[in-house]
């Protein structure tokens, strides 16, 4: 049923263009916890920025980590599975963010929006898995 309800969420992406605080992979995250854990991180960072210096700002204050703590997410040393968040820190300090489905990392891209890539390819060092218990 999770899966079901996942692709469809993803789907609802498929047109969107990027846009920093309105649709990126923070709001991306931010909104498919929302739905599962019925919480509402998502109005806490909505237009809060609209450019990479002031998103990196933003992060610096709310960090993603302890929002998914926060809705029952837990980092896990596991491989990942569908409805997992993944996040990784980049050189600038900016955490980006992906859920798996079904052997791919789901993300919004800055260039094209919605991305899919094989996790075999985004699974760096670094890369934390996170699950919902």
């Amino acid at each position: 049923m999770e899966s079901l309800k996942l692709a469809h969420f993803i789907s609802e992406y498929r047109h969107k263009p990027f846009v920093y605080g309105d649709y990126d992979c923070n709001i991306f995250t931010s909104e498919w916890v929302d739905r599962v854990k019925d919480t509402d991180i998502t109005s806490g960072i909505r237009g809060q920025y609209s450019s990479v210096r002031e998103m990196l700002r933003f992060a610096k204050v709310k960090k993603i980590k302890k929002e998914l703590e926060k809705a029952g997410y837990n980092p896990v040393d596991d491989t990942p599975t569908t409805g997992d968040i993944l996040i990784r820190k980049d050189r600038s300090g900016f955490y980006h963010s992906a859920i798996v489905m079904h052997g791919f990392a789901y993300t919004m891209d800055q260039e094209c929006g919605l991305a899919k890539a094989d996790l075999n390819s985004i699974m760096l060092p670094g890369t934390e898995i996170w699950r919902t218990v």
